[in-house]
């Protein structure tokens, strides 16, 4: 993609320059704590997490389903229900202090120009009576106040980088496939150059080789623009093709933040490496391992570690509530790690 054959090279070049102000981690959270009302008590959906994104890197949150993965994203995106119980900390986007801004501030300046999102099951988001085409252009029309004419050049550019045919612009969600309807998703996300995009199960409904191919145009979107995603999913093999830090989750709390390599070779946390034990591999003959038990109710978790009653490293100081230990380039919570 050069800038003489290619209106995508300038969509590219102006996010690269968009993406690189500043100084410092694109994304940093302290702190957060989200917690719901319910019929049944107060569900402990996120506990005091913390952890920060590098520009133009991917983070993947990986855990078990209800961990508080979606949770957290919703939370950092303030897409938040009305039965919020509680829902304080710190959210840094660029080095603002996101979290002191006012709703309508946030709305207006943040939700979707700076962070967008590619919610589950994001293929049934598309209008059926309304053109894909005018779908990705209308943040730019309604938000962006952008001519018409320019607003449907830059969709044009963003169906070029994700790898939807020009023609298919006039075309209806019913009339493309399941992955051409989850690339014009992601290119309602990339619309407005945001610095963030929040990717939640992007490949959970596709086939393998339409999985495939949508990995693939996540790559290039990110080595050719710059852009920094988070991504949430439970398919380990497929969060290894795009991460470079991997956040785990247990029970509402973050429980290691690693890179990627490191993770996925050699993790930390006795969860995390249960959870990579039971991942089976073409290269390496292992044997696999599971997790016994369930994960703890959020309404009521257990004083102490969380995983303490699943872990095979269980010891007598697991009966108190470990912090996040710093060990190396890593944060663990783990009592294994107290020092160091």
């Amino acid at each position: 993609m050069t800038r003489s054959t290619s209106r995508g090279a300038q969509l590219a070049t102006d996010t690269v320059e968009d993406l690189t102000r500043g100084d410092g981690p694109i994304l940093k959270v302290e702190e957060l704590f989200l917690y719901f009302r319910a019929s049944y008590g107060v569900v402990q959906a996120v506990a005091d997490a913390s952890f920060e994104l590098g520009r133009g890197r991917t983070v993947a949150l990986l855990g078990e389903s209800g961990c508080g993965k979606t949770s957290l994203a919703r939370a950092i995106l303030r897409l938040l229900p009305r039965n919020v119980e509680t829902y304080r900390g710190r959210v840094f986007l660029d080095g603002r202090d996101i979290m002191k801004f006012s709703d309508e501030r946030f709305r207006r300046e943040v939700r979707w120009r700076e962070i967008s999102m590619v919610s589950q099951a994001a293929m049934n988001a598309l209008n059926p009576v309304l053109k894909v085409g005018f779908q990705v252009a209308e943040p730019l029309l309604l938000n962006h106040k952008t001519g018409k004419q320019e607003a449907y050049d830059r969709a044009r550019d963003v169906f070029r980088v994700v790898g939807v045919p020009q023609d298919f612009m006039n075309r209806y969600a019913f009339e493309l496939s399941g992955g051409m309807r989850q690339r014009v998703i992601i290119a309602m996300a990339l619309i407005t150059s945001p610095s963030l995009v929040i990717l939640d199960e992007p490949t959970s409904a596709l086939d393998v080789l339409t999985q495939a191919g949508i990995m693939n145009a996540l790559k290039k979107i990110k080595h050719e623009l710059g852009q920094s995603f988070m991504l949430i999913t439970h398919d380990i093999a497929t969060s290894s093709e795009l991460a470079d830090e991997v956040v785990c989750m247990y029970a509402g709390q973050i429980v290691e933040h690693s890179k990627a390599e490191r993770f996925y070779r050699e993790p930390l946390h006795p969860y995390a490496e249960k959870l990579m034990a039971s991942v089976p591999t073409l290269r390496e003959d292992k044997r696999l391992d599971f997790i016994p038990g369930q994960p703890p109710s959020l309404f009521d978790p257990p004083a102490g570690c969380r995983f303490a009653e699943r872990c095979h490293k269980r010891f007598e100081r697991c009966a108190e509530d470990p912090p996040l230990f710093v060990h190396g380039d890593e944060t663990v919570r783990c009592w294994l790690y107290e020092k160091g």
